[in-house]
């Protein structure tokens, strides 16, 4: 049997409480834990988290006359003695210090220095807490002083829990390493910065403070107001990029980019601002080969044009924060050979780099970048406002005073418009400049006659002929029709195209889709596209189908990369994208917007499942959902079939250009069934 002695420490919370010592007898170590265990549980003492005291504690053995009896729990022998020796778990007596004979000879005001509440002690000999929160509660500058009373409030404020932003304070500070050997100056300018970013009056996410406390203390000190400064902003930087000359490159604002820039995004975009002079292609996706292009220019690091420019950008000040859009489209417009002449370069750059709002960048500046438009780089942003009031007065003035052509020019511009097909007689000339003129036959039964019944309904999807020959043409036009006067005042129909990795409702959805349209004149609006993290559907709660997984497998990689992108956003932001651009762009909203899909249990079907996964509103109501299918089958009813003989524009199982086609051939049935 061996003896063992146990110290039960009462916490510090509990006013009431005393620690606690006990002694016993047991055979082992382990049975003497349990030991403690059962005297405390016996005598009703709680342990542990939530309790009033701590873990029993094994101490040494200490053999002294006013020991306690054994198995006993006394509070009274801390009192008397304490923990001590290099172990740290020995016990000895509590010496008590002889008081001081009194000075003869003291001054009356030095005998009162322990009474005056007036009087002020050093905060450098006092907690670090104490020294914290005098810094936080000074405000015009740094204490190294505090009175009996200023030292009771902080005590006070210290121990409120209610007060979460002198707690997240603590805290923060805290997990700072090194904190504690900074002075009171350094002290109090990062409690004013925690101030700055994080205000009193707001509650705050811990781990940001944590972040930031750390960057403030690594940050240089040219660079804290920088880091303050964006951080207020809610550019949550996490270094101050510097130019080679030493100035602010900018960087961490919020942009068109998912992600911020870096130097390695800069040169991707130079690289494609140089590959956009040649080729159009979507900027925000990125195809393949275009890819490969950037990538290999900024490898191969031999082009003298990208070299000179990413040099240019590098030494930009603020380069960092500009949109994706406008770094391509000024790169992409700039006169060639320009960069030979560094300071006609950097004046030019300059002169067209005057971007204000670079998360939603003007709509011009990013057709620009597309290729959508051929204009060059405005100098002003301001200026594209007065550029497009120019562009529409024009179209308005043309459509208001339309130009009566002449038979010849009529002609002319028909068979411009039609080389593929020989005509057999001569079209009669409209009167209005708004209608194409399409080739008609004399003879209807003839036509019928002399081709097969798919050819004659791919035929009347160009041109349904009329008696005494007049032309009442399809418009089935690809592309957008960008003409004022051939908008109608509003759109209500949305055609959209998903692509998904099953077939089922809760299939996950990897991108979406949409185009509005007239399916009376054939007109296409507005246009919707985002890839949709594969990820993000299936955390909703979607289900992978194994046999549509293989099959994208088997798609051409055109197909698979537009659903396999850096670019990709969560499912819910995709959701909450669509529900902005049908509640934007259809008149009436949600009671008004009619929605088709390809298949009455796909499109429409999984689109109204995610919204219900991800726990959104649908933008439409269920009585406004519309079938492509069933629209080909009617058509098909009247020995119309115009889906194969529209073109199709752009890359198969993309979902937008699947929309768009989509869109084409319900307008071309449509007006045949309206006609009949």
């Amino acid at each position: 049997m061996s003896n063992y002695a146990y110290l039960i420490k009462a916490k510090a919370k509990s006013a009431d409480a005393k620690s606690l010592f006990c002694w016993f007898s047991a055979k082992s170590d382990s049975r003497a834990d349990r030991e403690i265990l059962n005297i405390l549980e016996d005598a009703g003492i709680s342990v542990g988290r939530g309790a009033d005291h701590q873990l029993p504690i094994r101490t040494n053995w200490f053999i002294v006359d006013d020991l306690p009896e054994e198995s006993v729990l006394d509070d009274t022998w801390c009192d008397r003695y304490e923990l001590g020796g290099e172990d740290g778990i020995s016990w000895g007596k509590i010496v008590t210090p002889e008081p001081d004979e009194p000075v003869e000879g003291l001054a009356p005001e030095d005998e009162g220095d322990a009474c005056d509440e007036n009087a002020v002690y050093p905060l450098a000999t006092m907690p670090f807490r104490t020294q914290l929160l005098a810094q936080f509660v000074a405000d015009d500058r740094h204490t190294y002083h505090i009175s009996i009373p200023e030292r009771n409030r902080l005590s006070i404020l210290e121990m409120d829990v209610d007060n979460h932003a002198v707690q997240d304070l603590i805290l923060a500070a805290e997990n700072v390493p090194d904190i504690k050997s900074y002075d009171m100056p350094g002290l109090w300018k990062f409690t004013s910065a925690m101030k700055s970013v994080f205000p009193a009056e707001k509650r705050h996410e811990l781990g940001k403070q944590v972040q930031f406390a750390k960057l403030w203390f690594q940050t240089s000190h040219l660079d804290r107001g920088i880091l303050i400064k964006e951080w207020t902003r809610g550019n949550y930087i996490t270094t101050v990029n510097r130019t080679p000359s030493g100035a602010n490159a900018g960087g961490g604002n919020k942009t068109d980019r998912l992600t911020e820039l870096t130097v390695l995004g800069l040169e991707y975009e130079i690289a494609l601002g140089l590959i956009a002079r040649d080729k159009e292609f979507d900027i925000y996706n990125v195809p393949m080969e275009i890819d490969i292009q950037a990538n290999s220019i900024m490898n191969k690091f031999d082009n003298k044009e990208f070299l000179a420019t990413r040099e240019l950008f590098m030494s930009i000040p603020g380069g960092r924060d500009y949109s994706r859009a406008c770094n391509i489209a000024t790169v992409k417009t700039t006169p060639v050979g320009l960069w030979e002449d560094r300071v006609a370069h950097r004046e030019h750059i300059n002169h067209v780099m005057t971007e204000t709002d670079h998360a939603h960048p003007d709509e011009l500046i990013v057709d620009i970048a597309c290729g959508r438009s051929s204009m060059p780089m405005p100098t002003n942003i301001a200026k594209i406002s007065d550029l497009r009031k120019a562009e529409t007065a024009a179209d308005e003035t043309a459509a208001v005073k339309p130009k009566k052509k002449t038979y010849e020019e009529l002609y002319e511009d028909l068979q411009e418009s039609k080389k593929n097909i020989t005509p057999k007689n001569i079209p009669v000339p409209e009167t209005t400049s708004h209608v194409q003129m399409e080739e008609t036959g004399g003879d209807e039964a003839a036509d019928h006659y002399e081709m097969s019944e798919c050819k004659a309904a791919a035929e009347h999807a160009a041109c349904d002929p009329e008696p005494g020959g007049a032309s009442a043409a399809v418009n089935i036009e690809s592309g957008h029709h960008n003409g004022d006067e051939e908008f109608p005042a509003d759109f209500v129909h949305i055609m959209v195209d998903m692509e998904t990795m099953g077939k089922k409702s809760n299939a996950p959805i990897v991108s979406i889709g949409a185009v509005l349209f007239n399916p009376a004149t054939g007109i296409l609006g507005e246009t919707f596209y985002k890839v949709v993290s594969l990820e993000s559907s299936v955390s909703w709660g979607a289900e992978i189908d194994p046999s549509t997984v293989i099959w994208w497998l088997k798609q051409s990689p055109e197909a698979r990369s537009a659903i396999a992108n850096d670019d990709a956003i969560k499912l819910d932001d995709a959701l909450l994208m669509f529900t902005d651009f049908v509640l934007e762009n259809v008149t009436g909203g949600r009671k008004k917007a009619q929605v088709w899909g390809n298949g009455a249990t796909f499109d429409n079907t999984i689109l109204r499942s995610s919204f219900d996964l991800a726990c959104l509103d649908c933008p439409w109501d269920y009585w406004n959902d519309r079938d492509v299918r069933t629209m080909v089958e009617l058509g098909r009813a009247i020995g119309f079939d115009p889906k194969t003989a529209i073109p199709f524009e752009g890359d198969r199982h993309n979902a937008l250009a699947d929309a768009q086609h989509q869109a084409r051939y319900v307008s071309a049935i449509w007006q045949r069934l309206i006609k009949n």
